[in-house]
Formats: structure tokens, sequence, C-alpha cells
């Protein structure tokens, strides 16, 4: 890396059901590259839930409260009765007067007050991000000095399933994180469970069910689920995060009604057999070629699958809160786990994934039997805390993920786009138009 330091776009919000767990993970990355300032400069960016670009002031701090009220709830977390009750007080004093007011007000685009609104240019010559009111001669203004790189903290749709992905291919940028197949591939639970099969991994038996298919004809549906599985089923969206919108279903009836509240989050809807006796964990992976996985950490649920609320026990409409209870190195024979641990490595890598991932599996704990469940190409918070107990500190790991980025950008430039004899590859003088 340069002496000079490097400048990250660091994106996050987004039109996604997971916006919230995107401003916890901007919060924690914002603070790790804050005290590594004269090594890199960190313009963040946040997208609203219409789609609009902002920087600013505000920007910064929605991020700066955010990060107030995890540090209070980390104070909390060890402190008696008395002082926990004064913790939540100010934590919720914090969220009424400066948190909510600022997402509110971020949340109205161009118009907020304390914001500059931008783009990313999807040309590259173009040099990153440009003010939103230069419509005029845009091509020859840019807002901010070239953005060196960006680290998209985005989870879920349009943002963790290949488009911010996409668009910084166009604008020839470096990004942290999976590549646009990866993304895409990891977002979606049914090509990734088709994807994991063909190599060879375990996976728990499941369907997929279209919305069209659900509205057409009901009946059908369930005689295709009821020939290949049975109940209790796990139905859960097929591109969505963070657990949101899975249930169980223990019948027919069950199994339509959480089929339709699935389809409010993805067009397709994954049903699976239900592993009754489980223990779900989870694993870190990091690298592009020579990957270092980490400890296994095993989940504390509350009911028959780990939902959202399990992952994210606080709505974080209320700031940021601490992450679900998990133990680590979770709870399973050490053969069990070394065995888990290269299975992430291969599932990151049969879906192409680079630079961190975190891949989730459940265990049948009858016949302590792992599957593997999905992997998720941007983990919540970066599983920080995981790596931490692995021997990675959060300075250490984001450092290590902004040069993992460059290092696959200088593999991509050694890709060619054009004809190396200098030719078109179509002799178009053969061409001929139809009719003619």
């Amino acid at each position: 890396m340069s002496s000079s330091p490097t400048r990250i776009g660091l994106i996050f919000g987004s039109r996604s059901v997971e916006r919230e767990v995107s401003i916890m993970t901007a919060g924690k990355v914002y603070e790790v590259l804050r005290s590594l300032q004269g090594r890199f400069e960190t313009l963040p960016i946040f997208l609203t839930a219409e789609g609009a670009w902002l920087t600013g002031e505000a920007v910064r701090d929605l991020l700066t409260v955010d990060a107030e009220i995890r540090k209070l709830a980390e104070r909390g977390a060890a402190a008696g009765p008395d002082e926990q009750a004064r913790l939540d007080a100010e934590k919720l004093r914090l969220n009424r007067e400066r948190y909510a007011p600022q997402l509110e007000n971020l949340d109205r685009g161009a118009s907020a007050t304390g914001v500059e609104p931008l783009f990313l240019a999807p040309d590259p010559s173009v040099g990153g991000l440009m003010p939103q009111q230069e419509r005029k001669g845009w091509l020859r203004k840019t807002l901010h000095p070239a953005i060196d790189l960006v680290f998209p903290v985005i989870h879920g749709t349009h943002g963790e399933d290949g488009t911010i992905q996409g668009l910084c291919e166009l604008a020839d940028l470096p990004y942290v994180g999976a590549g646009v197949a990866a993304s895409a591939v990891g977002m979606d639970k049914i090509l990734s469970k088709l994807v994991f099969q063909g190599a060879g991994l375990p996976v728990v038996e499941g369907i997929g069910i279209t919305r069209r298919e659900l509205l057409e004809d009901e009946a059908s549906v369930v005689q295709s689920l009821e020939r290949t599985l049975s109940y209790p089923v796990v139905v859960k969206p097929a591109v969505a995060g963070s657990s949101v919108g899975i249930g169980v279903a223990h019948d027919a009836v069950e199994a339509l009604n959480l089929a339709k509240r699935a389809m409010r989050f993805s067009r397709r809807v994954l049903v699976e057999r239900a592993v009754q006796q489980r223990i779900e964990v989870q694993c870190g992976v990091l690298g592009n070629h020579a990957l270092t996985v980490s400890e296994c950490e095993e989940l504390i649920g509350s009911g028959e699958v780990v939902a959202y609320r399990d992952k994210y026990p606080e709505e974080k409409k209320s700031g940021s809160a601490d992450l679900a209870p998990s133990i680590i190195p979770a709870r399973i024979p050490r053969a069990l786990s070394d065995d888990i641990r290269s299975m992430a490595a291969a599932a990151f890598q049969a879906i192409d994934s680079r630079g961190i991932s975190r891949v989730d599996f459940l265990i049948d704990s009858t016949a302590m039997k792992p599957y593997v469940n999905e992997v998720n190409t941007m983990p919540g918070s970066l599983s920080l805390t995981l790596w931490e107990r692995s021997g990675i500190k959060p300075a250490e790991l984001v450092v290590r993920l902004v040069e993992l980025a460059l290092e696959a950008h200088r593999e991509k430039r050694s890709t060619h786009f054009k004809s190396t004899e200098g030719k078109a590859l179509v002799d178009r003088r053969h061409l001929v138009t139809p009719g003619k």
C-alpha cells in the first residue's frame, strides 16, 4: 500500500429489510477505520430506503450515535441491576433524541439536512463519486477526490446480492468482499444449495416455490411439498438474510401461510426438512486463495429456529444493540469442529467467494451430522467478535480485508477484455441482415 492514506468509501444502509443491521456493521467498521486514520481516509455513504445516496455530517452523526449506544450496551452487560437500568435509560434517551430523528432525517433523501447527495458513476474515467445536483457538465466535476476502494457493508438485497459489486466492477474500483457471482449465489438460498450439492457438500433436503406457482395453484404446491418432505418443515425466503421471514410449519395450512409471509421478502421461497434436534454453528472464512477459518461459534436461540429476533434481540430502530448470545468455541467434539471448518472453506470456494464470508451450519444433534446451510458473503458486524476470539483483532481484520480487495483488483487487471490478436472475434463482413 502507498504511504498516502487509502481513501475508502464506506457504503451502508440501502433498500433492504436488513438495513438496520447494516447501520450496526457500518458503525463498527467506521470506528475501526477512524482508529487507523493515518492509513485510511473514510467517507461514509448512506443509501436510503428509497435508494438515494448521501454523505455529509448527518451520515457521520448517525454512525457516531450508533457507536455511543453500542458502548452503553456493552457497559450494561457487565453492570449491576441499578447501573444497568441507568444505562438503559441513557440508551433510550440517545435513541429518542438523536438516533431515530437522524435516521428519519436521512430518509428524506436529498432534502435532508446536513447531507450531500451523490452517486457512484459507472464510468471509470470519471473517478468515482459525483454530486447528484451537478447534472450539467457532471463529467468535469467530482464531489470528492477519487476514492481508492469501496467497503460495502450492506446486508441483503441491493447490496449483498451482487448489485453494488457490479457497479464497482463497471467503475473499475476495488471493493471489499465477494465478487458479483459469489454475492448473487450466496444471497439466493436455492441457488447456493444447488452449488453445495454439486460440490459434494451435505445439505438438508428442500424444494423451491415461486410466487407465481403459489398464486396459481396452492393445492399443487402442497402436493409437491408433501411428495418430497414430511412435516415439520422450515419455510424461508430464498433471498433474505439475518433469518428474516423464517418459520416452522407443522401442516399444510401453516406451510402456505408461512410461504405467503416469506414471499413479502422474496419472489421464491425455500422449504426444507426441519432438523428438530439441532445445533446451529457458524464459521468465518477469510482470504482470496490461502484461506483462514475461524473457530466454530454456537448460536443460542429461543425457538424451533434461530430467527431474526434471536440474532438481533433489540429492535435496531432503537439504535445499536448487542447480538444474540453465542458460545465460542462451540460445544461440539473437536473432530466435528475440524470437519465443519473444512466444509466452511469448501463452501466458500464452491461459490467462488473472496475476502470474507460466514458459513452457517445445522448439526443434527442425534446423529451429530453437519449440513451446510448458507454462506453470508457480508456477515453482520463482519463477525468481529468471532474473529477476535479466533486470534484476529478488529483492526487487523479490516486492514486484511482492504489488502485482499486490492489484491483481487490487481488480479482482475491481468484479465483481458478484448482479443489479444488485435482483431474482432467475429468477422462482421459475413453477417447478413435477415430478408436481404
